[in-house]
């Protein structure tokens, strides 16, 4: 049984993470808050363990796809664990995770004001490529459509080094105020406004002026206090991308 930081794990979680399983492990307990099990806080230092529900399948194209659904307990709540089962039929629908974000960034003309989406989709589904490497769904589609990988996790980085996308890309944004992300016309996050609070009235006025930074990948982790983007600039799940507004 592999412990990593203190959290207990099954070996036979290499066979599909290989060596990105120990990140994996150090991720997903860092973005945990409470024992999936007694539903008490975790604590530094505790002993922990982490079990995960891994799902294969197979698309009708024929690509394999693995999708991971992780939690984290108490060691004395419950042992490590790994199930396996084959998806019997098309993969389940992934559920999108995000927030809105107004960044105010400073370059040689001044200070501006970049409306963003942050987004991404739960659980974690990879497609296995060629020589049975896993890689992660979400940003192999992003980066077709041309986002780029960060390596940073510090907005002003992000938005300084974030380029333009395909046209395939768009964000809808309505004067009612409801925001859609949309890839080949295909809605894969949205969000619902409310123009009578200031900080999502900000946001809308920013994005009238014709972009929205879009941030996204695996391992973002979204909490009360706001979006924990390390975890994925680490892991090199974070890409970015300048994507056009359509009204």
């Amino acid at each position: 049984m592999p412990i990593t930081s203190n959290v207990a794990w099954d070996g036979r979680l290499e066979a599909f993470k290989g060596r990105d399983a120990s990140h994996f492990v150090t991720t997903t307990a860092a973005t945990a808050r409470t024992c999936a099990s007694c539903g008490l806080p975790l604590q530094p230092g505790e002993a922990l363990s982490l079990s995960v529900d891994v799902t294969e399948g197979t698309a009708p194209d024929g690509t394999e796809h693995v999708t991971f659904d992780p939690w984290i307990c108490h060691r004395d709540c419950q042992e490590p664990g790994l199930t396996v089962r084959e998806s019997a039929g098309p993969i389940e629908e992934l559920t999108p995770l995000g927030a809105r974000l107004t960044l105010d960034h400073r370059d040689e003309t001044g200070t501006r004001t970049v409306p963003a989406l942050a987004f991404t989709l739960f659980p974690n589904m990879a497609l296995r490529g060629f020589g049975g490497e896993l890689i992660s769904a979400l940003v192999s589609v992003l980066l077709t459509h041309g986002f780029q990988l960060s390596l940073s996790a510090d907005y002003g980085d992000i938005v300084e080094h974030t380029t333009g996308v395909k046209d395939s890309c768009s964000c809808t944004v309505t004067e009612q105020g409801f925001v859609s992300f949309d890839i080949d016309g295909e809605s894969i996050f949205s969000r619902q406004l409310d123009l009578t609070d200031p900080g999502d009235a900000c946001w809308m006025a920013a994005a009238r002026e014709g972009t929205v930074l879009v941030i996204s990948g695996d391992n973002l982790n979204f909490t009360e206090d706001g979006i924990d983007l390390d975890p994925a600039a680490r892991l090199g799940t974070l890409v970015s991308g300048n994507v056009n507004v359509r009204t």
